[in-house]
């Protein structure tokens, strides 16, 4: 851990890889999050470069822009945040030395292939200007990149304030020993999450499936699922995953909203000894969720990662809507892992209903699971 007066020039790895309808930042739950560490450095630091990816762009794609992003974060802080039309270079470094503004967004990280290559010579043009290295990029500690990995071995070098906090809720349900310990999984491919069920059922009371992803479950234990997402080389790691010691405590829906296809806005509930081949399991059914209501209700600690169903369609949202209320309005502790289940918080209830919400998806998932994360505890914590 390390106290400091003055850092200089800052350049911060910040996950501002937020989503944009038409131009429009849709959620801005990720921004919010990043900027918070200004509060603690802004009058120890001579400027502030924020930098990040955004998508997956091939090359330079105006697509993925973080200018929309700068726009945001202007507007959360009320002061210019002046964006830079690169990455590196004479320009950056002009504007850093020369411009009347203190905070500053660098375009995407992706848009140069240094960045996913982990390129030391791109590494070392990047933090030229800069006297100090802050990676608080959860969302991309996962990935063995060069601004989780590199850039911090040229300069002096910190963990942010929300990288801590995101380990700390993690780790707090890595270590917990209470009982009453849940876990709700949704969302479409178990193939995602076979090695977290197989990391946390020893841990649990209960690990609810939903989603598409309860579909090979269902398979591998011999039921009728009809034309429902099916991965059929993971149905053996779903059986053995079933039959092993702490299988019972796998809960899976035992109704369904099914539809003709998936394009359809038309739904019918049925029984899991009812489903026909025709069907497409859409989403779970009120058996089903009145049964993890009850689970959920005398839970001390949740932690929900997924969606029940396609529930961006109406006809289709009912379970997650469902799983939304009744979590929200626990008196447990609890923990969302990110991706849709943020997505499904924001149609159908408010964040701050929450213990936690981690800004990161698959880097909470592969923690969860016990993985090593390349960005995680690789620099001191910073304290000021």
């Amino acid at each position: 851990m390390s106290k400091l007066d003055n850092l200089g020039n800052v350049l911060i790895r910040s996950d501002l890889n937020v989503p944009i309808k038409n131009g429009e930042i849709t959620d801005n739950f990720r921004i919010l999050k990043s900027v918070e560490v200004l509060e603690s450095i802004l009058d120890k630091s001579r400027t502030i470069t924020f930098t990040s990816h955004m998508g997956r762009p091939n090359g330079k794609d105006l697509n993925l822009s973080l200018r929309p992003v700068a726009e945001s974060m202007s507007d959360i802080l009320g002061k210019e945040v002046r964006f830079i039309e690169e990455v590196f270079g004479e320009k950056v470094e002009e504007q850093i030395e020369k411009s009347k503004s203190k905070i500053f967004l660098l375009e995407n990280l992706r848009f140069e292939k240094g960045e996913i290559e982990n390129d030391k010579d791109f590494s070392n043009q990047i933090t030229k200007p800069f006297n100090s290295y802050i990676f608080d990029a959860f969302g991309a500690a996962h990935r063995e990149h060069a601004s989780v990995v590199s850039f911090g071995e040229n300069l002096e070098s910190f963990q942010g304030p929300l990288m801590d906090k995101e380990i700390h809720e993690l780790d707090r349900l890595l270590n917990n020993s209470e009982s009453g310990y849940a876990v709700l999984l949704g969302g479409a491919k178990i193939s995602d999450k076979l090695n977290l069920i197989e990391k946390l059922l020893p841990k649990v009371e209960y690990l609810m499936v939903g989603g598409g992803m309860c579909f090979t479950l269902l398979k591998a234990l011999g039921h009728e699922i009809g034309r429902s997402l099916l991965e059929e080389s993971f149905i053996s790691k779903a059986g053995e995953l079933l039959n092993s010691r702490f299988g019972k405590k796998i809960i899976l829906p035992i109704d369904f909203g099914v539809a003709d296809s998936i394009d359809s806005s038309v739904r019918e509930n049925v029984k899991l000894e009812d489903f026909k081949n025709n069907h497409i399991g859409v989403d779970i059914g009120p058996q089903t969720v009145s049964n993890f209501r009850k689970i959920l209700k005398k839970s001390n600690n949740i932690f929900w990662n997924g969606p029940m169903g396609i529930f961006e369609k109406e006809a289709f949202s009912y379970g997650t809507k469902e799983i939304t209320e009744i979590i929200s309005n626990s008196s447990a502790y609890t923990c969302i892992g990110g991706g849709d289940s943020v997505s499904a918080i924001n149609k159908f209830s408010d964040k701050k209903n929450f213990n936690h919400i981690s800004t990161g998806g698959g880097a909470s998932l592969e923690y969860l699971e016990g993985k090593k994360l390349p960005g995680v505890n690789k620099y001191k914590s910073l304290i000021i």
